[in-house]
């Protein structure tokens, strides 16, 4: 999942209320940060890169050249986690926005139900045309 030694992919899931990263792809040290939102678990993540740095990764050549502060950290949202990050979004008009059945979305977002790659694509289209919207609106002063 990782390209080069300073570029991260972070799956970011949502436990209890708590932000949980996955870190794969690098290595035997699969570090998984937590925090109580992304800056937060970013944050957790260069401390961890620094410990075991500093101690078990000494001489781990996979790890040992990464500058925790330099690191270009990627999120992947799972659907649980997005919501919890983004919750001003309305699940209502997303699903509205989206042709999808509110319902299945609810579930989608609770966790109760998962969503196939081909329904994620379909949501992930309808955010960024949200985001899109929202970056070409002037507001009268």
């Amino acid at each position: 999942m990782q390209t080069n030694r300073s570029q991260f992919e972070v799956v970011v899931e949502v436990k209890d209320g708590i932000l949980w990263g996955i870190v794969e792809g690098k290595g035997n040290y699969i570090p998984t940060p937590y925090g109580k939102n992304v800056e937060e678990l970013k944050q957790n993540f260069k401390q961890l890169v620094v410990d075991y740095q500093t101690h078990e990764g000494k001489k781990d050549k996979c790890w040992k050249n990464v500058d925790a502060e330099k690191m270009e950290i990627e999120i992947y949202y799972d659907l649980q986690a997005f919501f919890k990050e983004f919750n001003q979004i309305k699940i209502t008009s997303l699903a509205k926005n989206a042709n999808m059945n509110t319902s299945l979305l609810r579930q989608y977002a609770s966790g109760s139900k998962f969503p196939s790659a081909e329904q994620v694509k379909k949501i992930e289209k309808t955010i960024h045309q949200l985001g899109n919207s929202l970056q070409k609106i002037n507001l009268a002063i």
